[in-house]
């Protein structure tokens, strides 16, 4: 048992259940990722003032690249110089991130920002300012730019290099949908718009119905890094440390070339990944189906309906999401209507592939453990009612028994909260591959173990907590590594329990 976990009830050890034999061992390191931890490591990634509103920021054309190819990069600087420093993120023994280039003097310019459009769109078309060829010093991976002036001030850009060859054990995937659609730069996002932010002139007072990845992320946002440092660096620095057999993408590359996933043992999905076109959601679903593992580390995934258009940058560059039929495509197409997941005429929650669906945003509490005997908790000491202190918050999702659920969803947690119960559940049905949803937005953020890199960006770990939650994790990683978990490791219905 943890320092500081609850003992047992008796009515909890009376939950505990066998369970096939877990092995226990971490599957399918990868030798290039080895080599590239060796590498030295830039801690200074995250030092330095951030550079305030408008003073210099950026995008990109595209939000993954297939290594080889070309990206490029749209600059607006209120200095008419400014440095690139390009970081590779990951372990690096312990820093976090690798310098792989440096431009120098670049010539800077104010862009303008546009206004919005009918829908609340703010789309940029401001001229490119540089390229940058993935040759072979860009590995597969999870990059930011550092746009630093001349005083040290600075903002990120991301980007993604990925491997449309890969076959690696595990995709690890960004979810810069729900990234973009957060994202207030230039005054809108698919939350806030007019009334709020003190726009004027725009028909939706309350928030755009289209957003556009032709633009930064809001220096509130990360300093332009988005949801990347709390809600996934810290998975990516656990799974770069182990020197898994990753591959990288965006969510985004789930909707235009989802097949790929039908190419790795396990997708990974990180901190919050809500935003779901048809096409990717059929992506998941197909995967699952073929025997690919998908880890849910986030709550309220797979929530909202958008579908993509093209833009500027080509295509999937604009998202739009109405929340209701007053799309006007239901018109025409009512399947395409961007209403919720779950509300109608589409009817399907996210629980009817993964027992486990939204339930709100006042997630804060404390994780108390169930099944102590399944193979998550392996190697923990845990024991069932033993709590994890601190490990939930954010949104959260649990097991709904109104809802549509597999028949046999499994719960490694049962967890009081602000806005009522958090469920960690697990489906594996036979010849499948399984699903596991961790119940809480704080999963991946509680993870948190960097101590190179202080608390200012990335926080210090919870005693207790971080290490229980870090090996729950390798335990995920380990099954789901391993090929199909309904034909290695079924889940076992535990629902009457609790239900």
């Amino acid at each position: 048992m943890l320092a500081g976990a609850l003992l047992a009830s008796d009515a909890g050890a009376s939950r505990v259940k066998q369970r096939p034999h877990f092995n226990a061992a971490m599957p399918m390191t990868s030798a290039w990722l080895n080599e590239e931890n060796a590498r030295i490591g830039d801690g200074t990634w995250l030092s330095g003032p951030a550079a305030p509103a408008g003073a210099i920021e950026g995008y990109t054309n595209v939000t993954s690249v297939n290594k080889g190819r070309s990206i490029t990069v749209f600059v607006s600087s209120a200095s008419d110089s400014y440095d690139a420093k390009i970081y590779r993120i990951g372990y690096y023994r312990g820093l976090g991130a690798r310098l792989v280039e440096k431009r120098s003097g670049l010539k800077g310019r104010l862009q303008v920002i546009p206004a919005p459009d009918q829908y609340g769109t703010v789309d940029c078309h401001w001229p490119a300012s540089f390229t940058i060829d993935t040759d072979h010093r860009y590995v597969p991976g999870q990059y930011l730019i550092r746009l630093e002036l001349p005083n040290g001030q600075y903002s990120f850009v991301p980007f993604m290099v990925r491997d449309d060859s890969s076959r690696a054990t595990y995709a690890y995937m960004s979810a810069v949908t729900t990234w973009q659609a957060y994202n207030t730069w230039g005054g809108f996002s698919l939350y806030r718009g007019a009334s709020q932010l003190g726009v004027s002139g725009f028909n939706n007072a309350q928030r755009a119905v289209r957003v556009s990845f032709n633009r930064p992320y809001d220096r509130n946002f990360a300093n332009g890094a988005a949801d990347f440092i709390g809600n996934e660096f810290p998975l990516l620095f656990l799974a770069e440390r182990h020197s898994l057999d990753l591959t990288y993408l965006t969510d985004v590359d789930l909707d235009l070339r989802g097949d790929l996933l039908l190419g790795h043992r396990a997708l990974l999905s990180l901190g919050h990944d809500e935003y779901y076109s048809p096409s990717m959601r059929t992506a998941v679903t197909n995967a699952i189906s073929a025997g690919v593992n998908v880890a849910f580390f986030g709550a309220n995934f797979c929530y909202r309906k958008i579908r993509f258009e093209e833009g500027v940058n080509g295509p999937d560059r604009l998202m739009v999401n109405y929340r209701s039929t007053a799309d006007p495509i239901y018109l025409v197409n009512p399947s395409l209507a961007t209403v919720n997941w779950s509300n109608w005429p589409s009817d399907l929650p996210e629980s009817t592939f993964s027992g486990s669906r939204y339930a709100g945003v006042d997630g804060i509490g404390s994780l108390v453990v169930e099944d102590s005997s399944s193979w998550l908790w392996d190697g923990t000491g845990l024991a069932n009612g033993d709590v994890l202190a601190g490990a939930l918050g954010g949104e959260f999702n649990h097991y709904d028994p109104a809802s549509v659920n597999p028949a046999n969803v499994q719960i490694f947690a049962h967890s009081p909260v602000g806005g009522g119960v958090s469920d960690t559940t697990y489906v594996a049905s036979p010849g499948q591959g399984g699903v596991f949803s961790s119940g809480t937005g704080q999963w991946i953020y509680h993870l948190s173990n960097a101590p190179l890199l202080g608390t200012s960006w990335v926080p210090g770990p919870i005693a207790s907590t971080t290490a229980a939650l870090s090996k729950a994790t390798e335990n995920v990683l380990a099954l789901f590594g391993q090929g199909p978990a309904g034909t290695t490791s079924p889940s076992v219905s535990n629902i009457t329990d609790f239900y």
